[in-house]
């Protein structure tokens, strides 16, 4: 095969939380072009403006504090990271620093 298989498209539009299957909107990040779920009913207290352009893509960003408001076509939706049932393992972090296992290997042994 002389040409690389394409990427798939980012989840766009309605879907379902891969967790716990609760309805979701897929959205993509403003930011960093990253696919984003959030909760498909419209949240006066939720961070995200969601909004759809004029190729039908469910775009959004995260309210900040120099745009801490929706504008024009920008509606306020809830993360549904903060109202999954099923949210994802926390794994353990590793120990800051610098950890001392063994011995230091000699020359030949490295």
């Amino acid at each position: 095969m002389p040409y690389p298989i394409p990427r798939p498209p980012a989840p766009n539009g309605p879907g379902h939380c891969p967790r716990c299957l609760a309805e979701v909107l897929w959205c993509i990040t403003a930011k960093g072009r990253v696919p984003f779920a959030v909760n498909p009913q419209r949240d006066d207290q939720g961070n995200q403006a969601v909004r759809q352009d004029h190729t039908g893509r469910w775009l959004t960003r995260q309210l900040t504090r120099e745009r801490p408001t929706p504008e024009n076509d920008e509606h306020l939706h809830m993360p549904h990271l903060t109202t999954c049932t099923a949210p994802a393992p926390r794994t353990p972090r590793p120990p800051a620093g610098r950890t001392t296992r063994g011995v230091r290997p000699v020359r030949w042994q490295r």
